[in-house]
């Protein structure tokens, strides 16, 4: 159980089934529905119901879920996104994490809110964001993404009760006890996708568009670039990022992305693989216009992308972003639980399937038994991927 110190004030009058009865209905879920989740009757769970509502003097559902929100039962993670909404593909996106590590431990910690900003704002904005969340009793908070590594490291030591987790950067764990890096083997999973880019490459000739030239993109092209070689030690790859830090508009912006991929297709390459978050449907769009082929990012994008791009999507480096949230917040409920640390750094790999390659197109399938060899060895040691 976690401390009920972290409990907020208005959800301290429930009982801990009707906390998590509370959480349940702010989530959607019906009383038949939450009576599946607890394993209880439909009446029972009813019933709690309207005990939420005399002790929260509350009138309808819709109520619940608006003060669950407010009061975030033991403070919540919440997840500060570094791309819109829009962009965090569902199956990739860290909100996805959350509830099956609730379901799992079977603990209460809150409804997930998903706060979104953009590639442009302020590291202000961001550090006074961070500080907001902090005062207001969240914890554990989540964010994902380079760009919100200054101003974690600004504030994680203003907040020493409040544990962080961070996407993508790892140098903050070291100097800050309650800090956890969040670490992808991307350039792994990179690795995998060059190689099949030298497969599907007539030209040979390949690109590379990196969304900001950061050291945890840089990842992607090293991994990439050296996957690709294996198979073909001569390939070209071309290479492109589209904007510089402090500019992370790179990562959001398709008309640059597709202007940066049909420059590359036009100079040879057939195969382009994006690491831009949202720039890549301009990739795709690029691809299409070139009758070529481009690769995805973090999700499986030839399932979500548009239907008239989708066979030009060859496959996508997976980055597994829901289950490296789902085994922080499960570490976290056991840390509490045990009064211990929490570990300063977690590392999602080949190995644990916390990377990996798409398979859903069909234009793949004649590549995968030489990207499984090279998985398998890579997972066994024969194949150390450079960083």
């Amino acid at each position: 159980m976690l401390g009920q110190g972290l409990v907020s004030k208005d959800l301290r009058r429930l009982t801990r089934r009707e906390q998590q009865v509370a959480v349940f209905v702010a989530q959607g879920l019906s009383d038949r529905e939450v009576a599946e989740k607890l394993s209880i009757t439909r009446r029972t769970a009813e019933w709690h119901v309207e005990q939420i509502l005399s002790k929260l003097d509350l009138k309808s559902r819709s109520q619940i879920a608006s003060r669950v929100s407010l009061a975030e039962a033991l403070g919540g993670p919440l997840l500060a996104a570094d791309r819109p909404r829009r962009d965090l593909p569902p199956k990739m996106s860290a909100v996805l994490g959350f509830n099956p590590a609730v379901n799992e431990t079977h603990e209460l910690l809150a409804t997930t809110r998903l706060l979104d900003d953009a590639p442009h704002e302020s590291h202000s904005k961001r550090r006074e964001r961070l500080i907001s969340l902090a005062e207001s009793g969240y914890n554990p908070v989540i964010v994902t993404g380079a760009m919100y590594a200054l101003a974690l490291r600004e504030v994680a030591g203003q907040f020493p009760a409040t544990k962080f987790a961070i996407e993508d950067d790892s140098s903050l764990s070291a100097d800050n006890r309650n800090v956890t890096s969040l670490v992808f083997a991307d350039h792994e999973g990179s690795y995998l996708v060059g190689a099949i880019a030298a497969l599907a490459s007539r030209t040979g000739t390949i690109g590379f568009i990196g969304g900001v030239d950061l050291p945890s993109i840089r990842r992607f092209q090293i991994g990439y670039v050296a996957g690709a070689k294996v198979i073909k030690p001569d390939i070209k790859v071309l290479s492109n990022f589209l904007t510089q830090p402090p500019d992370f508009s790179g990562f959001g912006d398709p008309a640059k992305g597709k202007v940066a991929a049909a420059r590359m297709y036009q100079n040879g390459a057939d195969v382009v693989f994006h690491a831009a978050g949202g720039s890549g449907s301009g990739v795709f769009q690029a691809a299409k216009g070139a009758g070529a082929f481009a690769i995805g990012v973090d999700s499986d994008q030839f399932l979500t992308a548009p239907a008239e791009v989708r066979r030009h999507v060859l496959t996508s480096m997976l980055k597994r972003v829901d289950e490296a949230v789902k085994e922080y917040v499960k570490e976290y409920v056991k840390a509490s639980a045990r009064m211990s640390q929490l570990p300063r750094v977690m590392t999602f790999n080949l190995a644990n399937g916390g990377v990996g390659y798409s398979k859903s197109n069909p234009e793949v399938l004649p590549y995968v038994a030489t990207t499984d060899d090279l998985q398998r060895q890579i997972v066994a040691g024969k194949i150390r991927v450079a960083t």
